[in-house]
């Protein structure tokens, strides 16, 4: 018992020091796509925890296959409670990394525990203080705070959560007596938090693979007495290893879909050029994870160059042979040290789904949020063993130094995230290469410009600066074109016939990422509320210039078509070609969102007849029932300016 109190004392004061780290980060601002998948969804903006509410939260998400409707749901909860208060988003994330970190503790302590009893190569008793140090260096490593800082990249660290509870449940019911009863409850605790994990983020489907190798390297399909367990004749360690050639065969056979190339229509690389670009990521990474400088640690790494060819850039070639030499030698020491397979085979799980065939963005570091608890796990197992006098204090000194690294380099970071203008100029100073930062920074320098009337000039200059920066940048998408129209309309000034020509074509041409949906709409907006200035024509050929994008799919050409007909509407009021715009939406991609528009434009024109019907079309397809505060609004709007005999009739 006192040494329970003593453990929980020490973990106590593990989970405070992490908390002290990321105290004045908390304090920070939304960041990056928070805005776009937090504010700008007003379906997590619930007032009441009804069902209905509830349940439209759930289906809110449109990321990944799944939705992710547990992460939706979490944030929906937290506006409930705090409104949009970005303090108390991050602390809910922080909340949730000390909850994995206790996880960690768990898992590590079983782990050890079960290497103590195998092999006597570390004490039974020092297992509890090895798994403390495995759970700090984790906590506190400087890699993970874009999961916690970061709001939205709560998918990853939820996820994470019920992924890692699974492999607990999982090391816990291995290491205790197997009966009936803990089997069965052991395998549904598993089972329920695999699938709130990949509710959460699809990467959580990772975990099964995970507790797969847990078994495979250190359990080896043995007994309490590390004896092979025997279905029938056969050792269950071989039936184990079969499963993994039949999984790689499946693996296989479902692969072909996910390498068309259509697949990588809209990015800047094909899937050859990521393939090989992410051979030199994965040591990007793996340098982040053992010596993280502040330099390197960024939330952008959008000017990470691509790999051409196996020798362009040359480090492609060194990195593939790299990665293939790691194997190999973890493969052929898997006798003497079955550790480092451990922790390399960890390692590339964690990274199969977003590090590879994926068409994804290159590099981000959430993505190694769990995938490196294995290196610091051998790291400190091997440690642990070094018994020689002479060299242990310089060890342990060298220890202490590297821990303490790690957490002044997570302060700093912390620090710097605390302020929005600070954390823009330090990202665009560190990454200058970096479209993203140097957007973001403009976008800083125009809030400021807006908000200090006295210092217009100075900031406009220093806005004017980071635009053309982000335009020199390492392959830049079209906010900086965007922002200049915004930025020339503020100021009163000529818009130049360069800035439009260059935009239409980029629009036309370059790949049409999703984000441009999001710089049209809101330059959509800031013409009809006349703000923006841009003459109509050009307008209209800057928000139609995507339709003659070859590589763009029917549903963003849905949305532009959208676009177009909120424009025409909002502008010069002509509903025959907001109507005609709308049907086009419609034809290429049928959904609850256009025919609500659809049943608007009707309104304003007083068909209230024809709105009702495309209302009566958004509830036919709305099946999830998540759209049911808009189609309430919508249905209030047309019955507030219906004549009570027509309503009557029309009910009738």
């Amino acid at each position: 018992m006192r040494k329970f109190y003593l453990i929980s004392i020490i973990l106590i004061i593990i989970l405070s020091f992490t908390f002290f780290l990321y105290w004045s980060g908390l304090f920070g601002d939304y960041v990056f796509d928070d805005p776009a998948n937090i504010l700008d969804n007003q379906k997590i903006a619930i007032s009441s925890l009804d069902f209905n509410s509830l349940k439209t939260a759930w289906y809110s998400g449109d990321a990944g296959p799944l939705g992710r409707p547990i992460s939706m749901l979490s944030f929906a909860l937290n506006h409930y409670f705090t409104g949009f208060t970005p303090f108390y988003f991050k602390l809910t994330n922080l909340f949730i990394h000390l909850i994995n970190g206790l996880l960690v503790f768990i898992i590590s302590l079983k782990l050890f525990q079960w290497l103590s009893r195998q092999y006597q190569t570390i004490s039974f008793e020092s297992t509890r203080y090895l798994a403390c140090l495995v759970s700090l260096i984790w906590l506190i490593h400087p890699l993970n705070l874009t999961s916690v800082l970061y709001v939205v990249q709560r998918m990853t660290s939820l996820s994470a959560l019920f992924g890692l509870l699974a492999l607990a449940i999982y090391c816990i019911w291995r290491t205790r007596i197997l009966t009936g009863l803990n089997t069965v409850l052991a395998l549904c605790g598993v089972a329920l938090s695999l699938l709130a994990s990949m509710l959460s983020k699809e990467s959580g489907v990772l975990f099964i693979p995970l507790i797969y190798w847990v078994e495979l390297i250190f359990f080896q399909a043995k007994n309490l007495q590390f004896q092979p367990i025997y279905i029938k004749k056969i050792k269950l360690i071989h039936v184990l290893w079969g499963g993994v050639i039949v999984s790689g065969l499946v693996f296989l056979y479902l692969l072909p879909p996910y390498l068309n190339p259509a697949n990588f229509a809209r990015r800047d690389f094909s899937l050859l050029e990521r393939l090989l670009t992410e051979s030199r990521v994965i040591f990007y990474y793996l340098k982040m994870t053992f010596y993280p400088l502040l330099s390197d640690l960024s939330l952008y790494h959008d000017d990470f160059l691509i790999s051409k060819s196996m020798t362009q850039p040359i480090t492609t070639l060194y990195s593939l042979v790299g990665l293939l030499g790691i194997s190999l030698t973890c493969i052929a020491l898997v006798k003497k040290h079955p550790m480092l397979l451990f922790a390399w085979g960890w390692y590339v799980i964690s990274q199969l789904l977003e590090s590879t065939f994926i068409s994804l963005e290159l590099v981000h570091e959430h993505r190694n949020y769990f995938g490196i608890i294995g290196f610091i796990f051998i790291a400190v197992y091997y440690i642990s063993q070094i018994n020689n006098k002479k060299i242990q204090p310089f060890i342990y000194m060298l220890g202490a130094i590297y821990i303490a690294n790690l957490a002044w380099t997570t302060w700093q970071r912390s620090e710097i995230w605390s302020n929005l203008v600070d954390h823009a100029a330090y990202e665009a100073a560190m990454h200058p290469q970096s479209d993203r930062a140097n957007y973001q920074l403009s976008r800083i320098y125009m809030k400021l410009m807006q908000n200090n009337p006295k210092q217009q000039a100075y900031y406009a200059e220093l806005a004017e600066k980071a635009l053309a920066q982000s335009k020199q940048s390492y392959m830049p998408a079209n906010g900086a074109w965007f922002a200049e129209l915004h930025l020339a309309s503020y100021l009163k000034q000529t818009i130049k016939q360069q800035t439009i020509d260059e935009l239409i074509y980029r629009l036309k041409n370059k790949p049409f990422f999703n984000s441009n949906i999001s710089f049209l709409s809101a330059f959509s907006n800031c013409q009809i509320n006349n703000i923006c200035h841009v003459p109509h024509n050009q307008a209209v050929q800057i928000i139609a210039a995507g339709l003659d994008n070859q590589r763009i799919d029917d549903n963003l050409k849905a949305e532009l078509y959208k676009l177009l007909a909120q424009y025409y509407i909002g502008v010069i009021s002509d509903f025959e070609k907001g109507e005609e715009f709308m049907q086009h939406a419609i034809t290429l991609n049928e959904d609850v969102n256009g025919r609500l528009i659809f049943a608007q434009i009707y309104r304003l024109q007083g068909n209230l007849i024809e709105a009702k019907a495309q209302l009566q079309q958004a509830k036919k397809i709305d099946t999830s029932k998540i759209w049911t505060k808009e189609i309430t609004i919508e249905q209030r709007n047309i019955d507030n300016i219906m004549p009570p005999e027509k309503k009557a009739n029309h009910e009738n």
